[in-house]
C-alpha cells in the first residue's frame, strides 16, 4: 500500500511551473524544480513522472491563469481593447519580464516533444479563436466595416499578443509595448 502524498501536489506544479516560465524547459534543471518545490528527487518522479509530464501539467495550470484574463460580461471590440490591455500590462507588469508561458514555450518547441509542442499550438489556437469570435460579434453588432476580414484581423491580433509577450520578455520600455497594443486596436477597420 502506497503512502499518501506529504505535500500538495497543485502548490508544487505552481511553483515548477513559475521555474519553467522563468528559464524555460530547456534550461530548467531537475535541480532548479527540486529547489522550487521543496521535493525530493522521488517525490517528483513518484508525482508526475517525468521533467516533460512535469512541465505539462505546469503548462496546463499556466493555461488556467491565461484563460482567467479573458474578459467577461464584455463582446465585440470592448473585449479585444480590454484583452489587449490586460496583456500589455501584464507584460510590463511582471517586474521578472518572463513573458508568455504559451509563446515561450512555441518558441521554444525544439526542446518539446510532439505532444507538448500541440498542447502549446493548441493554446495559440485557443487565442486565435477568442479574436475571431469577438470579430464576428463586432461585425455582427456593425462596429467593424462591411469589408473586414475577419480570419486577417484575428490573426494579426494573435500576432499582436505574441509580440506584446515578447516584447515583455525581452525588457522592452512600456511605452513601446504599449504603443504596439494601441497601433493595433487603432488598425481596427471600424465602421
Amino acid at each position: 500500500m502506497s503512502r499518501p502524498r506529504a505535500f500538495d501536489i497543485d502548490a508544487a506544479t505552481e511553483q515548477a511551473m513559475q521555474v519553467f516560465w522563468q528559464s524555460g524547459y530547456a534550461a530548467a534543471s531537475m535541480a532548479d524544480l527540486y529547489a522550487a518545490t521543496g521535493l525530493k528527487p522521488g517525490s517528483v518522479y513518484a508525482a508526475f513522472g517525468d521533467k516533460e509530464r512535469l512541465f505539462q501539467r505546469a503548462f496546463e495550470t499556466y493555461a488556467a491563469h491565461f484563460r482567467a484574463t479573458l474578459p467577461q460580461g464584455l463582446t465585440g471590440l470592448a473585449a479585444i481593447e480590454a484583452w489587449l490591455g490586460v496583456q500589455a500590462d501584464l507584460s510590463v507588469a511582471d517586474p521578472e519580464r518572463k513573458g508568455c508561458l504559451i509563446v515561450n514555450t512555441v518558441a521554444e518547441r525544439h526542446a518539446h516533444s510532439a505532444r507538448t509542442h500541440a498542447m502549446a499550438q493548441a493554446r495559440m489556437d485557443e487565442i486565435r479563436a477568442f479574436f475571431r469570435t469577438a470579430l464576428d460579434q463586432a461585425a455582427a453588432a456593425g462596429e467593424l466595416r462591411p469589408d473586414a476580414d475577419p480570419d486577417l484581423w484575428a490573426d494579426s491580433l494573435t500576432g499582436t499578443v505574441v509580440s506584446l509577450m515578447t516584447l515583455g520578455r525581452a525588457g522592452a520600455e512600456e511605452r513601446t509595448i504599449r504603443n504596439v497594443a494601441t497601433a493595433a486596436l487603432a488598425g481596427l477597420p471600424r465602421a
